[in-house]
């Protein structure tokens, strides 16, 4: 699974930066709500950065931690220790971490973009063991979002680590080590 980090994909820097709570309930996943029609998703991370913090919205960054493309390509948003602006709310956003899926509607999350999410969950609960909980956007306000399909494999426990196979030790140790290396001193 590759991770392409801020300076990867050329983020532009944020405002202003809120630790991760040290208390997080979970992940909550989302789509992008639009057609994904592009086989770039740099371009397409860039252009939803972009849409965040230009007016009306003016976001202090990209509001989802993390982006996941079809292809299993995990696009550091905020970063895992930065607290999220997905989820429309200082307390579901203090809750939880946002994944951001780039599907569309109708869109059906592909194995690369399920076993990364698997993955990045594994990641944060070995930082949180008590973030047990996988939630959709919609489990916290209402909206169509994450859509029916990943709703769906979300009721299914899908996303759960262990649902199918885990990720191979040596694996959620490199992504630990690489994320205690970024940690800001």
């Amino acid at each position: 699974m590759p991770i392409l980090y801020r300076s990867d994909w050329g983020a532009i820097p944020p405002v202003k930066t809120l630790p991760v709570s040290k208390r997080l309930k979970g992940v909550c996943l989302h789509w992008m709500g639009f057609p994904v029609r592009t086989e770039d998703p740099v371009r397409l991370v860039r252009s939803i950065q972009r849409n965040h913090m230009a007016p009306p919205k003016e976001w202090w960054d990209i509001a989802y931690n993390e982006l996941i493309a079809q292809d299993g390509t995990v696009l550091e948003g905020r970063g895992l220790l930065y607290r999220s602006g997905a989820q429309g709310s200082t307390a579901t956003n203090r809750a939880y971490i946002a994944i951001g899926l780039l599907l569309g509607d109708g869109d059906v999350p592909t194995d690369e973009i399920i076993q990364a999410v698997r993955e990045r969950i594994a990641v944060i609960r070995f930082f949180q063991p008590q973030a047990t909980k996988v939630v959709g956007h919609s489990d916290l306000k209402p909206t169509t979002c994450p859509g029916f399909h990943v709703r769906a494999l979300i009721l299914k426990g899908a996303f759960e680590p262990n649902y199918a196979d885990a990720p191979a030790p040596s694996s959620l140790t490199d992504q630990v080590a690489d994320l205690e290396r970024r940690v800001p001193a």
